[in-house]
């Protein structure tokens, strides 16, 4: 029967174990660590938190976590203790893949269309501006940024295409036309071709990703065509 005790006993320790150690003002949370966090404003996670001014390590750490991923631009977030009294928080935001026009000026924007609500002040974003943050625009702006994300880093504008294509304009000049929905392999290949050209120092004006198995190189006037 005593053995039986002690066997309930140790086996529901992870339940009462933080019950029973919440009270002590040991476990007070004194400190935060956020980790992963790039473009949110620091306080804003903080808040999100809604920590109480007894708040314990020991306070259920699911609940913290459904009220920070309740933030607009968090994509995951894990939140975890470490003793006696840090929470640590590690967040995975969403990668602005476009600036909008917004009433206030540009505006982040996701690969979902959504805005995001970081602070360009207080951090930049260097990524394509758009004139209207479409689904089908943006999603082939995040096609073109997983694909080869330092060819994306060089994309300073985008726009929709005519027949269902996407036209980028690139840093320094140029225009890269895409067909839609984007093929990964093919902005692969367009960027090791635009890649070859900047080597050899040969001036282009377009490079046409929309057939099938080739990318058609348009150069600079005066400089013949191919």
């Amino acid at each position: 029967m005593a053995l039986a005790v002690v066997v309930v006993v140790v086996g529901s320790a992870a339940w009462w174990g933080p019950l029973a150690l919440r009270p002590f003002s040991f476990f007070a949370v004194r400190k935060v660590e956020l980790l992963g966090v790039r473009y949110l404003a620091p306080e804003s996670v903080v808040a999100a938190l809604g920590l109480r001014r007894d708040a314990s390590v020991w306070d259920r750490l699911g609940v913290l976590s459904d009220r920070v991923r309740s933030l607009q631009g968090v994509v995951e977030v894990d939140v975890s203790r470490r003793l006696p009294g840090t929470l640590r928080v590690r967040i995975r935001e969403e990668e602005p893949v476009a600036l909008a026009s917004g009433e206030a000026g540009l505006v982040p924007v996701g690969a979902s269309g959504r805005p995001l609500p970081y602070d360009l002040v207080r951090r930049s974003v260097d990524v394509p501006v758009v004139e209207r943050a479409g689904r089908a625009l943006v999603g082939a702006l995040e096609v073109v940024r997983t694909a080869d994300p330092a060819f994306f880093g060089a994309v300073s504008a985008a726009r929709n295409g005519p027949a269902g294509s996407v036209e980028l304009e690139l840093d320094g000049g140029g225009t890269v036309r895409l067909a839609m929905p984007v093929d990964p392999a093919v902005v692969m290949s367009v960027a090791a071709v635009q890649r070859d050209l900047a080597a050899r120092s040969q001036p282009w004006r377009e490079l046409d990703g929309r057939f099938a198995g080739w990318v058609v190189v348009r150069k600079a006037k005066g400089e013949g065509s191919s």
